[in-house]
This record gives C-alpha cells, structure tokens and sequence, in this order.
C-alpha cells in the first residue's frame, strides 16, 4: 500500500466532479437547499491533490475556489449564479470541509457581511474541537481595523464585528523607502497564518512589509505588528528609486512551522530575487509582456522569537540558480521535453530554437515545505503568463533540484496564487 502524503500541494481552483473515493467524501446543502458534494484526489508533491465538488446547483462556468486550509480544516467558496459574469459575492456559498478518517463533514456558512476577500480570512482549530473563522478587514483611518469573526459553536449569533487599531505598531524600517517604493508603508495583506496557542493567534501578513498579529480569542484583542526581512536589493532598483512591489505571493512566502520532533515553533519566510529584463514586445502567444531572466536566487530565514526586533529574522539559506545542482536525469529529461528551456521555438526552415538554462527559467510564487524541511516549492512557466505551469521543488540546504512535475494548463492573473501547502492529508483515512 502506498503511504499517504503528510502534505500536498492543493490547486486553489476545484474541479467540477465527484471521486470515486468515498471516505474522503462529504455531503452538505447550498443556499438552495441542493446537495453538494466535496471529495479530494490527493497526490504526493509535487504532483497536485484535487479537490472536487459536485451540485446541481453551483455554476459550472466559475470553478470553486480554495479560500485557506490549516490542519484538517479547509475553507471553499462555490459560486452559484449563472453565466461567467456571475461575480458578485453574493453569488458565492461558503463551506467548511473538515477531514476525517471515516467521518468527513461539510458545513455552510451563514454569509459574511460585508464581504471579505480571499486574502484576508483564515482559520483557527480551537482546542475543544470547534473552529473560528476570523477576517480583518482594513477601514479608511490609518491603522484601523474591523474583525469579523464566526465561532463554529456559536452559529445562532453569525458573526460578530468590533474595531480594531495597531495598539503595538511594528518598528521603524531601518533604512529609508524610496519614492518608487512607497507602497510598503501601508499594510495590504497578502495572506494570512494560524499561529494558534491559548490566545489563537492569527497573522495578517504583508509579505514586503510585515504581520499583524491579533488573538483572536481574546475577550479585548488588539493588533500588534511584526516586521519582516526588508527587500534590500529591490529597494536598490533604478538608481536608488526603488521598486513598485506588486502582490507578495508572486515572489515571497511564509509559513509557521510546528517542529514536533525538536518541539519548537518558528516563522520561516522564502523570498525569490530575480534578476531580468522586460522586453520592448509583446509575446505573440500570450499577448503579455515578454521578459528575459538571468539568473534567480531563494533565501530563506527564520524567527523563533516572534517579536517587533528585525533581528528576531536570522538568514539560513541563500543560493543562485546558476550553483543549484541536478542530480536525477529524469528532471533533467523532463526540462528538456517540457519546453520549459526554450526561449523560442523551432522555427519551420528546420532553425532550432534558442536553448535555455535552469537559471533562465521564469519562476514564481516560492513556498515553504511545511513539515520543517528546508525545500522550496517554485512555480514555473515558459514565458510570462503562459498558460502551462509546472512545480519545481528545491533541496534549499543542498542546493538541489529535487523533483519537478507539471501542475496544469491555467491561465492567472499577476496576483493569482494557484496552489496552497497543506497537511490535510495527515487527517484522513491512511488507505486514501
């Protein structure tokens, strides 16, 4: 029997449909009273788990999407209007699958108000078994926020909302942010982290800037931040003007790691630096821009101190591309006939396309192994915006590209993150 994977790599985007494997199978109603059914394909990384749903009642034009995942909890969000225009929040049912051996469930929210977006909600596994959903949601004074929280013992009452403020802001950056830069003195979350413990700790991160850390089951919470490794270089960019840091997930990742075996908890934070040219065309299959990559690098820090000092952050890892090892002929093999390094095309006088090599190779939104091993999961594509993605996972420690698959034919957009780390898979049934 082939063992189960203590974590996966799980496409954000569901796919419409049910499995044929029942113990991963839970039932639950819509808005409309219509059954709907959630089940999961799992594969090892970096091969991506499914997760498939199946209701007469949702729209088949826009997939369901994976919301959060912690432990064995996962948060889905199933659109049911009509049409591909169907967009509006109100068209979307949120649920809640929790995992079990035997006895998987799905719940359905009682609907937000106001709604949130994906970015700025996750989950908390309480200690007595329930669970809490918390959002913050950023007002229009500075450094005001609003909590929106759901208690899963609690559903009569639906959500509750109180206002928060930074009552313990996040030190002063040590250096000075340039004008092309400016952007990073506001606080836009790009994801949010369960830390847990008595209080229920949750982390609204802004992955160039910092976290906010609220304990959510405090009776008085409030917001305190805790500040990130600055980007250095990028700060550097254009002569000293910096620059306009777009969505954090394309280029930095973070995850809270729980070390059972040396019985520690950390941050542990990924930042990708990459070092290319836009071009002055547009691609002519993609119609995006075209950019030519010259090398990339990964380094990864941690922090087991959690508090608002910058040197709480203690670099483990940096390596270029260019010194990273391959090992095993099959990725080397699969580099080749993927056409992952093959900046053009053969052309028909029988010309052969330019040639490639791993640090040339356009990559993206860099993610953490969260079971504590020093490997980054990387995204690759052919060119930017290719339709055509690919995962690549790197022995950061040894510098060693360690395994490589493809993950799909999707299309994002630049801020799209399309695939999520989880452990869920620990919680089901070890035949799965």
């Amino acid at each position: 029997m082939e063992r189960r994977p203590d974590h996966v790599l799980l496409n954000t985007i569901a796919v419409a449909g049910r499995h044929s494997n029942d113990s991963t199978t839970a039932s639950g109603r819509t808005r409309n009273g219509k059954t709907i059914e959630v089940s999961f394909s799992l594969e090892h990384p970096p091969h991506p788990s499914i997760l498939l749903v199946h209701s007469s009642d949702m729209n088949l034009t826009v997939p369901p999407s994976i919301v959060y995942t912690v432990d064995d909890l996962l948060l889905l969000s199933v659109n049911m209007g009509s049409g591909p225009y169907s967009l509006s929040p109100n068209d979307c049912d949120f649920f809640v699958y929790r995992v079990h051996p035997t006895r998987p469930s799905l719940h359905l929210l009682r609907r937000p108000h106001p709604y949130f977006n994906d970015v700025d909600v996750g989950l908390l596994p309480r200690l007595d078994g329930q669970y809490t959903i918390a959002a913050l949601i950023p007002t229009t004074t500075w450094n005001q926020y609003e909590l929106h929280l759901f208690d899963s013992d609690s559903e009569i009452q639906g959500w509750s909302r109180r206002t928060l403020t930074v009552e313990a802001p996040q030190r002063e950056f040590p250096v000075k942010i340039p004008v092309d830069s400016a952007r990073i003195h506001r606080h836009l979350t790009s994801n949010v982290i369960t830390i847990g413990g008595k209080g229920g700790t949750m982390g609204w991160v802004d992955l160039w800037r910092g976290i906010l850390l609220c304990d959510v089951l405090d009776p008085k919470p409030f917001l305190r931040g805790l500040p990130l490794p600055l980007p250095l270089k990028e700060l550097s960019y254009n002569d000293g003007n910096g620059f306009p840091f777009g969505p954090g997930g394309q280029r930095r990742g973070i995850s809270f790691i729980r070390d059972v075996d040396k019985g520690k908890c950390y941050l542990k934070l990924v930042h990708l630096e990459m070092s290319d040219v836009r071009l002055p065309h547009l691609d002519d299959e993609t119609r995006a821009f075209c950019f030519r990559v010259h090398n990339w690098a990964l380094t990864t820090w941690s922090n087991t101190r959690m508090t608002d000092s910058y040197e709480d952050w203690h670099q483990e890892y940096m390596i270029q591309a260019s010194d990273m090892r391959i090992d095993d002929p099959a990725i080397s093999q699969m580099l080749e006939t993927s056409g992952l390094l093959m900046h053009t095309q053969p052309q028909d006088d029988g010309a052969a396309g330019e040639q490639l090599a791993l640090h040339n190779l356009p990559v993206s939104q860099p993610s953490l192994c969260i079971n504590g091993e020093d490997v980054v999961y990387l995204l690759a594509r052919k060119k930017y915006m290719h339709q055509e993605a690919w995962i690549v996972s790197v022995d950061i420690k040894n510098g060693i590209v360690q395994a490589m698959d493809k993950f799909g034919d999707q299309r994002q957009l630049d801020s799209t993150i399309i695939y999520r780390l989880s452990t869920i898979s620990k919680y089901m049934n070890p035949s799965n």
